[in-house]
């Protein structure tokens, strides 16, 4: 018998000998990798520069080009009146009873986190500034904010990769796989925000790795203020901050990878879970106890640690400050206050929710998202290089995942696919290259891919508000029925709203919008006159729910009078940044090969 209990076997025994191999040999690897990487970092630098601009340029081109969304335009209307006013507010006549919250002075707040009205206001100024008092121009690119920030994920994703030791090109490969065959896509078109939410996510848990690596207190703050953002878009994500921070803990400290894989290769997955975990708690208590004694690695580890959460901890008071200044409270942030003028519950059915998130025809991520399977399938050999890794993957995967199933609108809605669950996509995508040769052929992992990209493809075909307008459903229909995405699936429905698009609007769609006179205004639905079964025939009368969704497509069915910017001039802008940015990518792998 073995100290733990378990019978000792031949197999048993030579477990030691077989990780303790096959660290050693990752560690000459990642040494090896790590010169490499030094070695070709300007070239590396080009590729990122490069992949950013790529994925930049069809991000943009894929984009609506208008406000899809009334969160969206929420969103748009406080950039806005901040530019204009110089206050947070809102004022827009037709959403702000909607959307708004009373506060301060009188005056009407969004609920929403700062964020993402802040981050946008450049580009609000910047349509202004040339075309002012025309409004579309500013709507037009404030609708690009989450492509920008959203195109941001790839060169992480990419760097990262090469920490992981994976080679330029498979790191290049993989990153396209993420940025264009997974939910990452879809949600860097819309003004819902949560493409930005996994851009800081993904970075915070970037520099909190290189922290560990290059045993840097300068990336542990900056890792910490990255996650700080997250706060200030939505105070939820404090419930995964000390998962993210993990990421800055040297896990290879005496030989801790080792120690928490010994034993659990033949045990079933409850006993291996319910061991790891004991194991990664010992572990983290002998750092902390080391750390006591005196100067060394596991005291770097903790300060790095709490240098992460402290720099956490400004995004937290900026939040409470933002709260404060729109409704006198450090505390109200207005969601329970809206919640209760629309006579919903904030909680849900937590089974109904997961089952929702994880295996429904309507929002599985696994459908909209297929090569999150090769992320499941590659976690095992990913956490052989790296447990410290999987386990921040894995524990903020848990937490979120199990938040997100006990609000009602576990959905998202309205909205394609599970959206709450996009800032999990680039952590797992961690482990895809790791996937193939392991546990996987090649082939059978194109067709994953193949599957993904189609998709992304059909998500950005047609206006996503269509599938709900189309079947009478009230606002707040998720509420009513928290089993509704087990019966009913947007993504099969699009199959057949993709094809109608050859048949091109109906006779009846006299106007191009509910909101005819600005095209880069999201699309509201009926007047309280209708009734909500007559909506399918009230969309009828709308070009926007059968035309193309990008906006290169739809723009050219408006007259030219009427549309937002010079489509010519702006195809062509995006266009030769693409090029440039494949030019700097072919101009990264040529340099790279004299280094």
């Amino acid at each position: 018998m073995d100290r733990f209990g378990g019978k000792v076997t031949s197999a048993n025994l030579q477990e030691p000998e077989r990780v303790t191999r096959e660290t050693s040999c990752f560690r000459i690897e990642r040494t090896e990798s790590f010169s490499a990487n030094i070695e070709g970092s300007r070239s590396n630098l080009w590729i990122a520069c490069g992949i950013f601009l790529v994925v930049l340029g069809i991000y943009s081109l894929s984009s609506p080009g208008r406000i899809d969304i009334i969160d969206g335009q929420a969103r748009f209307d406080v950039a806005y009146n901040w530019l204009v006013t110089g206050r947070p507010i809102m004022r827009d006549n037709l959403i702000g009873p909607l959307m708004s919250v009373p506060g301060r002075h009188g005056l009407h707040y969004s609920y929403y986190g700062a964020p993402a009205s802040i981050f946008a206001m450049p580009l609000v100024w910047l349509g202004l500034y040339t075309s002012a008092p025309a409004i579309q121009p500013s709507q037009f690119l404030f609708s690009l904010t989450s492509a920008i920030i959203g195109a941001g994920i790839a060169p992480i994703l990419f760097l990262f990769y090469l920490e992981l030791g994976v080679t330029r090109r498979k790191a290049f490969a993989w990153t396209m796989v993420s940025s264009f065959a997974t939910l990452v896509w879809p949600s860097s078109t819309s003004t819902f925000d949560n493409a930005q939410h996994a851009f800081f996510a993904l970075a915070a848990v970037y520099f909190g790795f290189l922290s560990a690596r290059r045993k840097s207190f300068r990336f542990a703050v900056l890792g910490g203020l990255m996650g700080g953002i997250l706060i200030l878009y939505q105070e939820y994500f404090l419930l995964i901050i000390p998962a993210l921070a993990l990421s800055t803990l040297d896990w290879e400290f005496e030989d801790s990878s080792q120690n928490l894989l010994l034993g659990t290769k033949s045990k079933p997955i409850v006993p291996r879970v319910v061991l790891t975990t004991k194991r990664a708690t010992h572990r983290v208590m002998a750092w902390v106890r080391t750390a006591r004694q005196g100067p060394g690695e596991a005291r770097s580890s903790c300060v790095r640690y709490c240098l992460f959460l402290t720099a956490v901890a400004l995004g937290v008071i900026l939040s409470l400050a933002y709260n404060n200044l729109r409704f006198g409270s450090w505390l109200h942030d207005g969601k329970v206050t809206f919640a209760a003028e629309r006579n919903y519950t904030l909680l849900g059915n937590p089974v109904a929710g997961l089952l929702t998130l994880l295996v429904s025809p309507g929002k599985s991520v696994l459908l909209y998202s297929p090569p999150l399977i090769l992320g499941f399938l590659g976690i095992a050999k990913l956490r052989r290089r790296n447990p410290g890794l999987v386990t921040v993957i894995a524990a903020a995967s848990v937490i979120l995942v199990l938040f997100i199933s006990c609000i009602s609108f576990a959905g998202g809605d309205w909205c394609w696919g599970p959206r709450y669950l996009t800032p999990l996509l680039p952590l797992w995508a961690l482990a895809m290259p790791f996937a193939v040769g392991f546990k996987l052929r090649r082939d059978l992992a194109l067709a994953i891919i193949g599957v993904g990209f189609l998709v992304q493809i059909l998500a950005l075909s047609v206006e996503n508000q269509r599938f709900f307008f189309a079947r009478g459903l009230n606002d707040f229909f998720w509420a009513e029925d928290r089993w509704f995405y087990l019966k009913h699936s947007a993504l099969l429905a699009r199959v057949t709203e993709t094809a109608s698009l050859k048949d091109g609007a109906p006779a009846t769609a006299d106007l191009f919008s509910s909101t005819p006179l600005l095209a880069t205004y999201a699309p509201l639905g009926p007047p309280p006159a209708v009734p909500r079964n007559m909506t399918p025939v009230w969309i009828r009368h709308f070009q926007i729910f059968y035309l193309p969704r990008p906006w290169p497509l739809w723009m050219s069915y408006l007259p030219p009078a009427r549309r937002p910017i010079p489509v010519g001039p702006w195809l062509a802008g995006l266009l030769g940044l693409t090029a440039l940015g494949t030019g700097l990518i072919c101009h990264g792998f040529r340099e790279g090969k004299f280094q």
